[in-house]
């Protein structure tokens, strides 16, 4: 009976697939072109695929874990989202996947930085992007975003689509390019969404979600490698300067890769190496800084300010002590820990500390240390025992100070 049961799907499945009308092409040297052109293109597609992952690191284990979330063989529309922090890899994993899976749709498109490209077009052309693509129509064009043909829907319902949104960061921009329900698009489409932000996933259910997680020392270690010594093993008197950037990166790949490049491009001699660490120490790599900064820009001021206390002071606290702090400080601790949360800006351990990434916290204090970078008594928070030796010592504290703590252990060491 089970044997009975799998043949009957099997056939079912086999009957779905879409293939080529004699019918409709009479001639038979045209069809055999057609069927043969389509073969290579996809025999093509899984070779870029093979070369391009010959570069990345780790990238095997996120696209079994993207496709298993998909459910290719289902004929519901779907969406799935990809989340983690900034330079974690969302996007590369999304254009793996996508290279990977087109040639099993009908229609595909990507549309990269959806951020960047809202605020320079609009939602509308974005939308339009996204009909030109799966109706290989280049002169389609609505007047607005909310407002699809009868044509064009009729179109697009019968249309088995992939759809890649990345970097969203309004749930605006999921609602109107992914048409909330998802019943324009054909049965068995899928939407796949990069973001950094959690909240904008709250139509998807939570299963559907893949958080991207860091590196482990092994997999840093080879893509750093990869970058800085162009795949070969650092030299014996390398290894620990090696480690030590590994260290530094935390896993993300988008700084193992910037500061790989920085090396193989600068770093000759272990005098560059240990220049480069120091340097790193005193000014954090502004390139890995501007990624991870538009999660702080997007967020609303009493998210801001518990983000920057967390960044100085509250790292590694328990959760419930953190909160009583901010909240005796006039903020809306819980309201606020949750988005930053959300924002992979932060995480709660698993003994209910918080936590935050090493290269985000050092975006913290980069954030206060600009707000008067030559005198620290115009900084609204301190927590370094030198600034608060120089502010106490040479009495240059402002009303700007609002917060200042420090381990009195290290600041024994000048009394």
């Amino acid at each position: 009976m089970d044997k009975v049961l799998r043949w009957r799907e099997a056939l079912t499945t086999a009957a779905n697939i879409s293939g080529f009308d004699s019918q409709t092409i009479r001639r038979e040297s045209d069809l055999v072109k057609i069927v043969v052109n389509d073969i290579l293109t996809k025999l093509n597609c899984k070779l870029q695929i093979a070369w391009g992952l010959e570069g990345l690191v780790g990238m095997e284990k996120h696209i079994r874990q993207v496709e298993f979330l998909l459910c290719l063989n289902s004929l519901d529309v779907q969406i799935v989202g990809i989340w983690g922090m900034g330079g974690i890899g969302k996007t590369t994993i999304a254009e793996v996947v996508f290279a990977h899976l087109s040639s099993q749709f009908e229609a595909c498109c990507f549309i990269a930085n959806v951020r960047e490209s809202e605020a320079k077009h609009g939602l509308n052309d974005l939308w339009n992007q996204i009909l030109r693509k799966l109706l290989k129509d280049e002169n389609l064009c609505m007047a607005t975003s909310s407002l699809v043909s009868t044509s064009a829907r009729e179109r697009l319902c019968s249309t088995k689509a992939l759809i890649v949104l990345d970097d969203v960061s309004e749930f605006s921009q999921l609602e109107l390019l992914a048409r909330g329900d998802c019943h324009l698009f054909g049965p068995g489409s899928r939407i796949l969404v990069t973001t950094r932000n959690k909240r904008i996933l709250s139509s998807v259910d939570n299963d559907k979600i893949y958080e991207v997680k860091e590196l482990d020392n092994d997999e840093a270690l080879k893509l750093f490698h990869l970058t800085a010594f162009r795949n070969k093993s650092p030299p014996g008197d390398y290894t620990t300067f090696a480690k030590k950037v590994v260290d530094y990166a935390g896993g993300n790949p988008l700084a193992l890769t910037i500061l790989g490049s920085v090396i193989f491009c600068h770093c000759k001699s272990k005098e560059d190496w240990e220049g480069e660490l120091v340097k790193l120490k005193k000014f954090p790599n502004k390139r890995i800084q501007n990624v991870l900064r538009f999660s702080y820009d997007g967020l609303e001021e009493n998210e801001r300010e518990i983000f920057l206390d967390i960044a100085c002071y509250h790292k590694g606290k328990h959760i419930d002590e953190a909160k009583g702090i901010l909240d005796a400080c006039g903020f809306c601790a819980n309201a606020g820990v949750k988005i930053l949360v959300d924002m992979s800006l932060i995480s709660v351990g698993k003994f209910s500390t918080l936590e935050m990434h090493d290269l985000i916290q050092e975006m913290g204090w980069e954030i206060v240390r600009d707000e008067c970078v030559k005198n620290p008594g115009k900084r609204s928070r301190l927590w370094l025992a030198n600034d608060v030796r120089h502010v106490l010592t040479n009495n240059t504290g402002t009303e700007d100070i609002e917060c200042m703590a420090m381990n009195m252990d290290l600041i024994k060491i000048y009394t």
